[in-house]
């Protein structure tokens, strides 16, 4: 019984991160985004390096959030006829609020990047990133409450073959998501 509570206890981050369609956050830092654009050009080793890590940030959350809500939708419209309808209304309350988490943390991604970019000062570079590097904290603390949340709810709904089959999924969206996190804090001269 334990190993079935397990899976299930875990399928409920999957409703926040789960997605066959996830980009690993890995390609994004692979991606010769910075290498030929003109700020690169007129900036020295330190402020490349602010531009090349903050266009990785960038990207990696971009490239994450659709993924991440196409997955929960389709979680949603999958397994949401097993749900009361108070759960559903709970479940898709949990997509809505992980997409808003998701955005806030694309928007101070996108901040830290365009103050890269324009060659802003080191301080204030410094200060966005310190922000996305929070707002991916508050989006990971935001990730175990849905969790804690969800659990109950979907414990005995799925099969132990859908319950094994969202955790692998979920397995690979939190690499994905903890390798979004590393990018987001990777963002230092």
């Amino acid at each position: 019984m334990r190993p079935i509570r397990i899976a299930l206890a875990t399928l409920s981050v999957g409703l926040l991160l789960v997605g066959a369609a996830i980009l690993p956050a890995a390609a994004a830092l692979a991606a010769p985004v910075a290498a030929t654009t003109p700020a690169l050009k007129a900036t020295g080793p330190n402020e490349r390096a602010y531009v090349i890590s903050a266009d990785a940030a960038y990207q990696a959350v971009s490239q994450f959030r659709p993924a991440s809500h196409l997955g929960l939708t389709a979680f949603l419209s999958q397994y949401g006829d097993r749900l009361t309808p108070e759960q559903l209304k709970r479940a898709q309350a949990q997509v809505v609020r992980a997409d808003l988490t998701l955005a806030q943390l694309e928007a101070k991604t996108r901040v830290t990047r365009i103050l890269a970019r324009s060659g802003a000062s080191t301080t204030r570079i410094k200060q966005a990133a310190d922000a996305a590097s929070r707002a991916f904290d508050g989006a990971t603390a935001s990730t175990a409450w849905a969790m804690a949340e969800m659990q109950p709810m979907l414990q005995a709904k799925l099969s132990l073959f859908e319950g094994l089959q969202a955790k692998l999924e979920l397995d690979r969206s939190m690499r994905d998501f903890a390798a979004v996190g590393a990018v987001v804090k990777a963002v230092r001269p």
